[in-house]
């Protein structure tokens, strides 16, 4: 049998009920209803009722906790007394993680007794089924109705019978009375029930065994036999007159309770009552782990044995006890149970798997389990760099038609997922479809395949976003166009201030004035084509690597034009100075 993960479905609402639902019982007779709960697909950790009957018509005898599935009560099942007086039975229990999960769990057991002729309905008025889901959520949807009928005892049957027709006689003799013939079917026959053991179709755990019946006023003496046979005849010797008898330490196995009344005619039909016990848990089993390819999951193979009652179900959890991974029914027909796992991360993991017999009993086992990666993805090729206005584009090696997802990540630890499959020959591509601001960004890659096993991340790679050539220049440009104009500004200034002493000594400044103007008009043109080229020069970087360099030597090379012009008309201003002296 193959068990894999299915995709998650909403459960069904729980429910509450009684069985069996109804019956017909004559008065005196004991009958058993057991309350059990489905929880429609859900975990569950804990459930409450209350159930009300016609005290008119039934009694309660007893109110037993044997074979439930909770060990731990927040209300204590009724007890008859209080029950027969209200009319009602109350009960609230729970058990630990992981819960339960099933359509037939087991709450109490309630032992009626008929008093009266009638029909009586038995009925929850409040109720409530708590999930496993660490918020207590109620998901009990429905609650079921028990109806049962209570007759009057039957007189045993009596049929008449006429003999033979006798010789003929003189017509003055008087015929022979008709003989009534009495033929019992079952007398006074005893209605055995117990408290601790209520169903007899049931396996329970406990060893301690307790059995009631009621005593007919007419009852003088009760004989009793407890042993593994069907159908004992307790015999014909009075042991006592008691209506109850408990066993204690009593073995695994099958037995049966055989009970007698003796009244003051004659000894009654004998009534036969079950109790299975299976107190020993099933037998220790081993958990084999299977993976024939290293492309899929491992498979969890077992398989409990349990001697006395048989294996109910398994329960399979993957390192954690918080969570039931998977819940599978007992199928003698193979000889192990498989498990498919899935959706595991790659690593160490355990597993663990609880068997559970019909009794109750368990036994478990533990495996520890590596899953292995698959071959990671290479990264072959990648844009190192590029403008914000660009698309990043990736791409490399995996294995054949897997999925690889590309990682990106920012300067700020955001990271956006984007996809992309490998083809028949390993080769996979990526054009990165987002924007992309200005900074420095890390990428990587894992790979998946098809059955959802993953690899180990690859190695991570830088690349850099920068803005638009065209605004890196333009802003390295306005920097020295102010300091250009600044100088320009202040030749100015100084080449009016020489024309105005030049006007006031016209004559003698006229040769050095013309000198000056040369000098200025030559190095300014110069300094223009310098300015020029190393623009031209810078619009031909394309990496911001590049351009840092270039620009130190545009720098560079500007200072020491500025620095030659600015000698030379100090020179001339010289001369002009000498001439003013």
């Amino acid at each position: 049998m193959l068990v894999a993960p299915a995709a998650p479905v909403r459960a069904a609402g729980a429910s509450l009920y009684l069985t069996p639902g109804s019956g017909t019982y004559t008065i005196g007779s004991n009958f058993t209803v057991t309350v059990k709960a489905s929880t429609g697909g859900n975990a569950i950790n804990a459930a409450e009722g209350s159930i009300s009957f016609d005290k008119n018509i039934l009694s309660v005898v007893s109110v037993s906790k044997g074979g439930s599935i909770f060990p731990f009560w927040t209300t204590e099942p009724t007890g008859a007394g209080a029950a027969n007086s209200s009319g009602n039975v109350s009960f609230g229990g729970g058990l630990p993680p992981p819960g339960y999960n099933g359509s037939s769990g087991k709450l109490i057991s309630i032992v009626f007794k008929g008093r009266a002729v009638g029909k009586a309905q038995v009925r929850f008025t409040s109720g409530s089924i708590l999930a496993n889901d660490g918020k207590g959520t109620n998901v009990l949807e429905t609650m079921g109705t028990g109806s049962y009928t209570v007759a009057a005892k039957e007189e045993p049957a009596k049929e008449t019978a006429t003999p033979a027709k006798p010789a003929a006689k003189p017509s003055t003799a008087q015929p022979e009375p008709v003989k009534e013939v009495v033929i019992d079917e079952e007398y006074n026959k005893p209605s055995i029930s117990s408290p601790t053991h209520p169903d007899q179709n049931a396996w329970y755990k406990e060893n301690k065994v307790e059995f009631l019946w009621s005593l007919p006023a007419s009852v003088t003496g009760v004989s009793l036999a407890f042993n593994k046979e069907a159908t004992t005849d307790p015999g014909t010797v009075a042991d006592g007159l008691y209506s109850a008898k408990t066993f204690e330490n009593v073995e695994n196995g099958i037995w049966y309770l055989h009970l007698r009344f003796n009244d003051d005619k004659k000894w009654g039909t004998a009534d036969h009552y079950r109790v299975m016990i299976d107190g020993a848990n099933p037998l220790p089993f081993a958990i084999d782990v299977i993976q024939k390819e290293s492309s899929n999951w491992p498979k969890l193979a077992f398989k409990a044995v349990d001697q006395l009652s048989g294996v109910q179900l398994y329960e399979v959890y993957i390192n954690s006890l918080e969570e039931k991974q998977f819940s599978l029914p007992e199928d003698a027909a193979q000889d192990k149970l498989n498990v498919q796992l899935s959706k595991l991360e790659y690593g160490e993991h355990t597993a663990l798997v609880r068997v559970v017999d019909r009794a109750g009993n368990e036994t478990i086992s533990t495996a520890k389990f590596e899953v292995q990666p698959i071959e990671t993805p290479v990264i072959k090729n990648y844009a190192e760099e590029i403008r914000s206005t660009d698309n990043f584009f990736i791409s490399g090696t995996a294995l054949e038609n897997i999925t690889v997802r590309v990682f990106i990540q920012d300067k700020n630890g955001k990271t956006v997922t984007r996809e992309a499959t490998s083809d028949k020959n390993g080769k996979w591509f990526h054009l990165y479809d987002g924007e992309l601001e200005n900074g420095r960004y890390v990428a990587w890659v894992q790979g998946e395949n098809v059955n959802g096993l993953k690899s180990l991340t690859s190695e991570k790679v830088s690349f850099l976003v920068t803005p638009p050539v065209f605004a890196r220049l333009g802003s390295f440009v306005i920097n020295y166009f102010t300091v250009i104009v600044s100088l320009l500004f202040m030749i100015i200034l100084i080449v009016l201030l020489l024309l105005y002493l030049i006007g006031l000594a016209r004559k003698k400044l006229k040769k050095e004035t013309i000198e000056v103007e040369d000098v200025l008009r030559e190095n300014m043109t110069a300094l223009k084509q310098t300015v020029e080229a190393e623009i031209e020069r810078l619009n031909k970087v394309k990496k911001a690597s590049d351009l840092a360099r270039e620009s130190e030597k545009t720098r560079q090379v500007l200072s020491d034009s500025i620095e030659m012009t600015e000698k030379k008309i100090y020179r001339e201003i010289k001369d002009v100075e000498d001439i003013l002296k």
